[in-house]
Formats: C-alpha cells, sequence, structure tokens
C-alpha cells in the first residue's frame, strides 16, 4: 500500500491537504469521494514508514472521536458501526480520513486495537493496549473513558505550561530588546558626548561604556548563543549516556526540575492506574506507564522498578530506591499493595498532583515577573545614574 499526499476539494470549494493510504491513485480518488472530497492532484510520500498526523488531528479532535465511540458502544452500536458513523459525520477532514482507513482494516479482518496501532503518531500505543484489553474483556466504553480522561489531562497540562512560560517568555524578549536599544543606540550617543568633554567618569559610567561596546562588537555572539545551545544539547542527547544526564539535570533545577518531576510522577500514575484498572497484571502496567515518560532518567528508573518486582520485590519499596518518586507516590503505592485497592490509592495521587503542579506553576509564573521587572529597573537605573551623574555634577562645577 502506498501513501498519498494529496490535494483535494471540499463541498464548500475549499482545497484541503493532507495524506491517506491507498493502492493506487484511482483508489485514492474513491476513497477521498467517499468522504466528500475531489481529488486534484496527489504524489506518492517517499517516506513510506507510515503517515504522521499527530501535528494536524487535535486533542480536541481526538476527545471527540473517543466520546462519539464511547457513547455509542454504551447505546449498544457495534464498533464497525461507530467508526463508520464517524467517517461519515465528523467535522475533521482528518479524522474522517483516518477512519476510513481504520474502516477498511477492520473490513479486512483487522481488531479496531490493531487499526489504531498502525498510526502511532495519533494513537499512543498504551491507547491502543487499553483498547485490546477492552476487546478482549468486552468492555470497551471503559477503555474509550480512560482515554478521554488521560486527553483532558494532557490538554488542561499544556494549558498550564503555556500560561506559566508564555508570559515570561515575552517578557524576557521585551527587555532584551529595550536593553538592545538602549545599549547599542541611546548610551553610545550620551557616553561620547561626555569623552568628548574629557571629564573623568565615574565607574558606573566606564562599566556602562565597556558593556555598551560588548554589547555592539559581539551581538552576534549573543543571538546565536541560545540556538546554538540548543542545538549542541539536541546532538548530545542523541548519545543515551548523554542524554541521560541531561535529563536528570533537567530534574535538579530548582524550581522547573520539581514541576518536571511532578508532571511525571502524575503521569506515571494516571497511565499505570489506567492500565491497571483494565485488568493488566502489575509489569505490563510498568511498561505502560514507563512508555509515556519521556524523562530518560526516570524511564531507565522504571525499568529497574520492574526489574526488581519480577524478582519478588515489593512495588513501592522498588520505586522508592529509584530516588526519582515523592514520598507521596511512595506511600500511595504501599497502601495500595496493602489494602488490595491501588486504583483508588492511586487516584488521590492524581487528585494531589492536580492542585500541587497548579500552584507550583502560579508560584513560579508569580515569581518570574517580579524577578524580570525587577532585572529591568535594575539596568534602567543603571544607564541613569551612569549617564547623568556626570553630567549633573559638570553643571554643579559650573555653577
Amino acid at each position: 500500500m502506498n501513501h498519498y499526499r494529496y490535494k483535494a476539494l471540499n463541498k464548500d470549494g475549499r482545497f484541503i491537504k493532507d495524506k491517506m493510504a491507498a493502492e493506487n491513485q484511482s483508489e485514492l480518488a474513491t476513497l477521498l469521494k467517499d468522504i466528500g472530497l475531489e481529488l486534484v492532484s496527489c504524489k506518492i510520500e517517499k517516506n513510506q514508514g507510515g503517515l504522521s498526523f499527530r501535528s494536524k488531528v487535535s486533542p480536541r479532535d481526538l476527545i471527540a472521536t473517543f466520546v462519539h465511540l464511547e457513547q455509542l458502544d454504551r447505546a449498544g452500536v457495534s464498533i464497525v458501526d461507530s467508526i463508520y458513523d464517524l467517517k461519515e459525520t465528523s467535522d475533521s477532514p482528518k479524522i474522517k480520513g483516518l477512519m476510513h482507513e481504520v474502516h477498511e482494516a477492520i473490513k479486512n479482518g483487522s481488531l479496531f486495537s490493531e487499526s489504531l496501532s498502525k498510526h502511532p503518531d495519533v494513537f499512543s500505543p498504551v491507547y491502543a493496549g487499553l483498547i485490546s484489553t477492552g476487546e478482549k474483556t468486552g468492555n470497551l466504553s471503559e477503555a474509550f473513558s480512560s482515554i478521554i480522561d488521560d486527553l483532558k489531562w494532557n490538554m488542561d497540562i499544556k494549558r498550564k505550561t503555556k500560561k506559566a512560560t508564555n508570559g515570561p517568555i515575552f517578557g524576557i524578549c521585551m527587555m532584551f530588546l529595550v536593553l538592545g536599544i538602549m545599549t547599542s543606540v541611546v548610551v553610545p550617543k550620551v557616553t561620547g558626548f561626555l569623552l568628548s568633554q574629557n571629564l573623568k567618569l565615574p565607574v558606573t559610567t566606564t562599566s556602562l561604556i565597556a558593556f555598551s561596546d560588548f554589547l555592539k562588537n559581539n551581538w552576534y555572539l549573543i543571538v546565536f548563543s541560545v540556538p546554538t545551545i540548543w542545538i549542541t544539547l539536541k546532538i548530545m542527547g542523541r548519545f543515551p549516556e548523554m542524554a541521560l544526564r541531561i535529563d536528570d539535570f533537567k530534574l535538579k533545577i530548582p524550581i522547573m526540575g520539581g514541576i518536571l518531576n511532578k508532571l511525571d510522577a502524575a503521569k506515571f500514575c494516571q497511565f499505570f492506574s489506567m492500565t491497571f484498572k483494565s485488568g493488566l497484571g502489575v509489569l505490563e502496567c510498568l511498561d505502560a506507564a514507563g512508555g509515556v515518560i519521556k524523562n530518560k532518567a526516570i524511564k531507565k528508573s522504571i525499568i529497574m522498578v520492574k526489574e526488581q518486582v519480577s524478582e519478588g520485590q515489593s512495588l513501592a519499596k522498588s520505586i522508592a530506591l529509584t530516588g526519582y518518586f515523592p514520598n507521596l507516590v511512595v506511600r500511595m503505592f504501599k497502601i495500595g499493595e496493602d489494602s488490595g485497592n491501588m486504583e483508588s490509592a492511586l487516584y488521590n495521587i492524581k487528585f494531589f498532583y492536580d492542585r500541587e503542579i497548579n500552584d507550583s506553576i502560579d508560584k513560579l509564573v508569580a515569581m518570574i515577573q517580579p524577578t524580570l521587572t525587577m532585572v529591568m529597573g535594575g539596568m534602567i537605573a543603571w544607564i541613569t545614574i551612569a549617564v547623568f551623574g556626570p553630567i549633573y555634577s559638570t553643571f554643579s562645577k559650573l555653577s
């Protein structure tokens, strides 16, 4: 099967660009016609490794998709009919095309979970695993419900992260812009006048002149330093040992490291709870929960936990030995093991960390904004004293 990048017209006469799998161009035209699109042009993708929908399918569309599937499943509609209904009624052309492929795969004998696993850029392997378990137990609606909860939680976390970063990033950019204009345009003109008067300049003024000259002569170092550092870290991250050290260092950054640690701990507990609730064993749950953690240091520690648990070690004790999970997580896992009610214990962790992460992000934002204000105020005060101090001193002598 080929993967085509196509351009098509919808019913409103608007052009749609996307990707779809088909045996040939004729089948592609037929598939597009089924979802209300008229093929204009297409070409085969050189990379046949699979379609990449992640950058195009929004989380809201995915949530709407699983809500639709959950409601129809609870109403007793078969999964094949539910997917066909999505293919026909979805407002998103991306979801329509994706559901068409899934529907065709199921008609050809694949399970729903197997069809979804062919699109890992859209559906996490954990989601496919939950749905696979739901297919075996006959309880797909619970799997859909867990996936919806996770998608909503991830959306909420991203919203909070943007809240924590957008404002400070804008403030930092504005600060550097103002300082750049002041030190490269305003300061040189005024200090040039002071130097021409052969005055004995104070330390504040000479240091400002030196700072201004440094920025004028080395501005490119400052401008390109951030992307250079970012690229260097990316290259270093390709080496497993260096990637491990970098991710471990991230967790030790004051305040920010604590937030990252709490996010990963909450995500780990969330997925462990989801998979445990679906009926998987502890080792399978550790595999699934570890698969969604991006921090390589924590991911490695989860692999160690799995090895220790498989050798008969207590789950709570194994988690405690990693050093990456807060005491609350360890205590709740121990309570879950002792009481046999792991799901309820892990839900308490999620509830606690939702509030804790909110408070940490609010605290970070509240700390960054005054800090930027103080830095900006300090720089302006330095420029004012360095420029107007010698001028005032000169006028005082004349009087």
